[in-house]
């Protein structure tokens, strides 16, 4: 027997709609238009999408469903009940299944929006939307895209976006071109870091920063540890790593020719994750007290590490 589900009072739909799981909103919204406007009320959830090159997933509830393009008619709303996994109907592939989902569930949380070989173009839907709507993006990833030529333009509309945890990026960017990271979420990784030049690192307000193939030299970490000794200055930092071979053994940092060690083993990791320790390190204290942890090797790709300690830890 059939139910006039949306003659239901609102509240009571409400609740419903809150013991579905996302595959069965999808199911629901494909009702009618007002059945899709209607899921909606569902969201008060802390729904939050993961978007990569080929497939959107969703994050409710300590649950993750994923969803992809079905690639022939009649695998549409087919499930994968074990796996979480659902294909759905997008004429325009990645992009709309995208729109679709960030549509259908109102989303305003992405957790990972990522390129990763794919096109500009559906890049730059994407972003433009994710603008339009001020909507947060915890993580944001340019992966090991073929498309190097479009930095410039992938790099502008990052500085538009609103990322707020961390900006990661491994590809080589095209050297004729300038690029600037005018916005700093809490961390950032990057792989060829040679366009991250030490103004930006100066205004950065990164709680970590790694920084690989760097072009950094040792007057620009001279610059930056003499700016972080101030009191008040680069308050976030927690930690930077940088790899460079602009370092050498012939200029001195702080008053220290590298390689910079300390005579005493000393092991000091960050209580925080696994990867963040420096070993033989040497003091370096701020004028308000507090410790800074500096390594730095010299080898083939010279490495600095500098560990903040946290007072409340």
């Amino acid at each position: 027997m059939p139910i006039a589900l949306l003659k239901f009072p609102i509240d009571l739909l409400r609740d419903i709609f809150k013991l579905c799981d996302p595959f069965q909103l999808y199911c629901l919204s494909k009702c009618s238009k007002r059945t899709q406007r209607s899921i909606k009320l569902s969201g008060t959830r802390n729904w939050k999408m993961f978007s990569g090159s080929n497939r959107t997933a969703i994050h409710v509830d300590d649950w993750m469903y994923s969803f992809e393009k079905a690639e022939k008619p009649e695998a549409h709303f087919k499930q994968d009940h074990f796996y979480r996994h659902m294909s759905i109907q997008c004429p325009d592939g990645d992009v709309d299944l995208f729109f679709i989902l960030l549509d259908t569930f109102g989303i305003r949380l992405v957790g990972m929006l990522s390129i990763d070989f794919c096109d500009f173009e559906s890049f730059s839907n994407k972003a433009k939307l994710l603008i339009e709507r001020n909507i947060e993006i915890e993580e944001f990833c340019i992966g090991n895209t073929r498309e190097a030529i479009d930095a410039i333009k992938i790099m502008s509309l990052v500085n538009r976006m609103n990322i707020t945890q961390e900006f990661e990026c491994w590809p080589r960017f095209l050297c004729k071109f300038h690029y600037q990271l005018n916005k700093y979420p809490k961390k950032i990784f990057i792989n060829w870091s040679f366009w991250f030049d030490i103004n930006q690192l100066l205004n950065s307000t990164c709680v970590r920063i790694v920084l690989d193939k760097s072009m950094l030299s040792n007057q620009d970490i001279d610059v930056f540890l003499r700016k972080w000794k101030r009191a008040g200055e680069f308050p976030n930092l927690r930690w930077l790593q940088i790899s460079s071979k602009k370092i050498d053994k012939n200029s001195p940092i702080l008053e220290m020719i590298p390689p910079i060690q300390s005579v005493n083993y000393v092991r000091i990791k960050s209580p925080r994750t696994e990867d963040e320790i420096v070993e033989n390190a040497v003091q370096v204290i701020k004028e308000d007290g507090r410790v800074g942890w500096l390594n730095l090797e010299l080898g083939r790709w010279p490495e600095l590490k500098f560990l903040v300690s946290n007072p409340s830890t």
